[in-house]
């Protein structure tokens, strides 16, 4: 899908999630409006995006937004592709963070690792060079591994009762994906990726 139009009507200098098959079935529109999040959230993800594929998809349907934030949540595409050559693997990341970069240079990037309830050694050497490639980059880690473990009604909660507080405060990346993957593991049951989430 090209989202050049879609972005046309869309703020600049938001927080975007761009990731693959599974990310493009979180409702971030709702989410944000349910959580009381002080910035639009938009989806731009892509059916099996693939890493190497990323910085194109990236240039051509998420950079005219001027993202302050992302989250990615790339890698399940990848896994061959990463067992061929995590040089590559690791060339094409780092070239999709520079041109999130170029965009803008003060963009928080949060990485989301690939889910692994199989322990599959391959993807978990993956993830070891997307958490190595956060650290070089200072970017925020997200372990996808610890979806289970968040509540998101305790999280809607703490939001809700803050927002009558009257606390406005821009969410931490983190908490942000938190709140989208721990939707995911509880509400998209059909989703072949969440129950792969939910090991």
């Amino acid at each position: 899908m090209n989202f050049k139009e879609l972005n046309g009507l869309s703020k600049k200098n938001q927080v975007v999630l761009m990731g693959g098959t599974m990310d493009k079935e979180i409702p971030v529109t709702e989410l944000a409006q349910a959580f009381s999040f002080n910035f639009e959230l938009y989806n731009r993800s892509a059916t099996a995006l693939s890493v190497k594929e990323a910085k194109t998809y990236f240039e051509e349907n998420v950079s005219g937004l001027k993202p302050e934030g992302i989250i990615l949540h790339l890698g399940d595409n990848d896994v061959s592709a990463f067992q061929n050559s995590a040089e590559a693997f690791d060339k094409n990341y780092l070239a999709l963070l520079a041109s999130i970069k170029a965009a803008n240079k003060k963009c928080r990037v949060a990485l989301v690792n690939v889910a692994n309830p199989k322990n599959d050694k391959v993807v978990a050497a993956l993830n070891s060079h997307i958490k190595a490639l956060a650290a070089s980059e200072k970017c925020v880690y997200v372990n996808l591994e610890n979806a289970k473990l968040w509540n998101p009604k305790a999280n809607l909660a703490a939001s809700s009762f803050a927002r009558n507080m009257g606390v406005s405060v821009r969410k931490p990346l983190n908490d942000v994906a938190e709140i989208l993957y721990s939707y995911a593991y509880f509400e998209i049951k059909s989703a072949p990726k969440a129950q792969e989430i939910a090991g």
